[in-house]
C-alpha cells in the first residue's frame, strides 16, 4: 500500500511539475489519473477492514489520491 502511494504521490509530482519533453505532463497525468484509481480502491479496501488508528491512516489514503487527481485534472488536463 506505501508503494502504491508513494507511486501516486511521483506520478503527481512529474505530472503537475516538471517539463521533460513536450506532452510529457499530460501523459504523466494520466498515467498518475490511473495509479490514483488503484491506490484509492486499495485503500478503501483496507479502510473498510481497519480500525482505530489504522482506519484513521487509511483515511487519508483514501482522501489524497482523489485531491491529487482534481488537481492534475485541473492543471493539467483542463487549463495546459
Amino acid at each position: 500500500m506505501t508503494i502504491s502511494g508513494f507511486t501516486g504521490f511521483v506520478f503527481f509530482l512529474v505530472a503537475n511539475f516538471t517539463d521533460f519533453f513536450v506532452g510529457s505532463s499530460i501523459l504523466a497525468g494520466c498515467l498518475q489519473l490511473c495509479v490514483n484509481a488503484f491506490v484509492f480502491t486499495v485503500w478503501t479496501k483496507a479502510f473498510m477492514q481497519s480500525s482505530g488508528f489504522k482506519k484513521f491512516v487509511a483515511f487519508f489514503g483514501v482522501v489524497v489520491p482523489i485531491a491529487m487527481a482534481g488537481i492534475t485534472i485541473w492543471r493539467v488536463l483542463i487549463v495546459h
